[in-house]
């Protein structure tokens, strides 16, 4: 429920007093479906193509507005229901985990505020959700204590403003003091709103700080400093890891030097957004560049012949929009502007 859907072709009816919208999916309809609150890219559609303009992203932004304050003003529980499947059930909970499962499949565990639920979803379809969001899950099928997806089952976030979601923290504080749920509940809920932290900084006295903040210092008065920062990484350049790694002359120091002292060492950037500022939405580059010293313990050694895999696995993991990296920087000033590298941090996945 939330989520936008686009027909193409369809036909109102009448049927027992009532208007349905129907669409011949394959004869000459078609559809595509948009996520309740982030972007514009449809996350299913039917059509092998389809158009898009400026007057569609208007519209899909115009219905995101209405639907955010309906679902504020409304418990939409009601409207949710399934109906007369007495064996699937609707839920808003807290998402506490999410794991790899299988092939294109993740686990979550969401609790809310009663039990503690295990699900199997898509990873694609449902990348957008992370621990501490709350969502509604629809059309759950209940097995005796397993709960498994359906074909038209949606996992929704709900605003923190929502009345179902102010709701369930109330059940949730609640739980928090039963001791049946506490232990599990600290496990999963920590005090730094982190669902898990892949890095380690072994530089202790860097000093924390927001990326926001530390974008907008002045670059001469950076000199020197070093500076923590948690992040989520958004997306890593070049997107291949193979090209992570370059060839450099040790002693010209130029890239793809055809002298005998040829090592290899990292350059990249991160993209990421500020962790622990979720409000901030604003992508920050973040660089990583060994020829100079800096991270050279961030990956693994680039001359391993496992490291082409390990660092395709390492991908995959840290561009996962729950995992958290604590990382040590240190701003390089040119031109009176800084760029930050990555330095004094351990990747340890």
């Amino acid at each position: 429920m939330g989520s936008i859907i686009r027909i193409h072709r369809g036909d109102t009816k009448k049927y027992n007093k009532s208007f349905q919208l129907n669409c011949d999916v394959g004869i000459k309809g078609a559809w595509i479906l948009f996520d309740p609150t982030e972007t514009m890219n449809p996350v299913a559609n039917t059509g092998r193509t389809f158009t898009f303009v400026e007057e569609d992203k208007r519209r899909v932004k115009e219905i995101r507005k209405f639907v955010e304050k309906f679902l504020k003003d409304n418990d939409a529980t009601e409207f949710a229901s399934i109906g007369a499947n007495v064996d699937e059930v609707d839920l808003v909970g807290m998402v506490l985990s999410r794991k790899s499962s299988k092939k294109n499949y993740d686990k979550f565990t969401i609790f809310d505020g009663e039990e503690f639920v295990k699900l199997e979803a898509d990873s694609e379809r449902y990348k957008s959700i992370s621990p501490q969001d709350i969502v509604r899950v629809r059309g759950l099928k209940q097995k005796k204590s397993d709960f498994l997806v359906n074909d038209y089952t949606n996992i929704m976030k709900i605003d923190k403003d929502q009345a179902a979601a102010k709701e369930l923290k109330k059940k949730i504080e609640k739980a928090k003091k039963d001791k049946k749920f506490s232990e599990k509940l600290d496990l999963y809920i920590p005090s730094v709103d982190k669902s898990k932290t892949i890095s380690e900084i072994t530089a202790k006295k860097t000093k924390s700080v927001g990326l926001k903040d530390l974008f907008g210092l002045e670059a001469s008065k950076l000199k020197g400093q070093k500076y923590s920062v948690s992040v989520n990484v958004v997306e890593v350049g070049p997107k291949d890891p193979k090209n992570w790694i370059v060839s450099v002359d040790s002693k010209s120091r130029k890239q793809y030097g055809l002298g005998d002292d040829i090592k290899h060492y990292y350059r990249m950037q991160l993209f990421t957004k500020d962790a622990a500022n979720p409000d901030d939405h604003n992508v920050y580059p973040l660089y990583l560049c060994t020829i100079d010293g800096r991270g050279n313990e961030f990956f693994p050694d680039p001359d391993d012949t496992s490291t082409p895999k390990e660092l395709k696995r390492i991908y995959k993991a840290i561009t996962k929009p729950w995992f958290v990296l604590d990382l040590a920087l240190e701003p390089v000033v040119s031109e009176g502007k800084s760029v930050f590298f990555i330095v004094d941090t351990r990747l340890t996945l």
